[in-house]
């Protein structure tokens, strides 16, 4: 088996899949939000309102979760930036070496370019393994483009959760209007996740949008002007769904298309770098040693 070409194939994969990457990454490239704000949050804040004796004891859960989120985002931040121009330098090394032995030059190096390749796939794995599941961690859990304000404690440019149809509240027939997220417990959860950006009440829909522009009842700007109880708003008494005001682009589904392919690819890159790793070991396994045979001279 010619491993050198193996080697070489799979080096150049992790150069090119990486290169893709950061041309496709959200976070690199600020997608639709100042995702680079993620490297300047102050973290500490939260820290010291969980140590401060001023907070309540019933908000001290609150800001340790707001610690966890903003600490997982810098390290998100980080993590993306040093995996992906590691594998850039370190495919980039061994392509051009693998490259080399694979045309017959420096086969006398061919045994320390495998255990390059070795390091250097354990080095890629564990890095991009690691990033991958921070990314897929946050894209699943974390709150779509929350904003803490330290002024009034509150996030900002956020999406409130809505029915498929799109509504804000439906009414459940006993005189209340209800949110989808009404039995949920969890810390935050009237927001959206990333996750949730692809789906089609969070874009543009022709008709939706239409038929919200043409009619006159049963529809709320913004969460806090849509009724709880039927009885204090006689009018909306009738609505089976009180409608919110629809997206007019399709942005939302532009980052969740560029966000999971990009976890995509770092799957992928983190299958070359065991791939790199395997064939590295056994390109380095099949070179024998380097031999000086000494050669019988005729002496006249």
């Amino acid at each position: 088996m010619n491993y050198s070409l193996f080697f070489l194939c799979i080096s150049l994969a992790i150069l090119v899949l990486s290169l893709v990457t950061i041309c496709v990454s959200p976070i690199i490239n600020n997608v639709n939000y100042n995702f680079s704000g993620w490297r300047t949050l102050n973290c500490q804040y939260f820290t010291d309102r969980v140590k401060s004796e001023e907070v309540k004891l019933d908000e001290i859960q609150k800001f340790k979760k707001m610690r966890t989120l903003c600490e997982r985002k810098k390290a998100m931040h980080d993590l993306e930036y040093a995996s992906l121009i590691i594998n850039i330098v370190l495919g980039f090394v061994c392509s051009n070496l693998s490259l080399l032995h694979y045309l017959n030059i420096g086969k006398d190096f061919e045994k320390k370019t495998g255990m390059i390749g070795f390091i250097t796939g354990i080095i890629g794995f564990i890095l991009t393994l690691v990033y991958v599941c921070y990314n897929g961690y946050i894209f699943n859990n974390d709150i779509a483009y929350g904003e803490y304000s330290f002024y009034n404690g509150r996030f900002s440019g956020v999406y409130p959760k809505l029915f498929p149809n799109g509504a804000i509240k439906k009414n459940d027939g006993n005189g209340k209007f209800i949110t989808v997220y009404e039995n949920e417990k969890e810390a935050f959860s009237q927001y959206i996740k990333y996750k949730d950006l692809g789906k089609k009440q969070y874009n543009y829909d022709n008709q939706y949008y239409e038929k919200y522009q043409t009619t006159t009842l049963c529809k709320c700007t913004s969460l806090s002007s849509c009724p709880t109880l039927t009885s204090e708003a006689p009018g909306y008494s009738s609505c089976e769904y009180l409608f919110y005001e629809p997206e007019n682009t399709f942005q939302n589904k532009y980052l969740y298309d560029r966000w999971l392919t990009t976890l995509i690819l770092g799957v992928f890159i983190v299958i070359c770098n065991i791939g790199l790793l395997i064939f590295g070991f056994l390109l380095f396994k099949s070179v024998k040693g380097d031999s000086s045979d000494g050669q019988t001279v005729a002496i006249a």
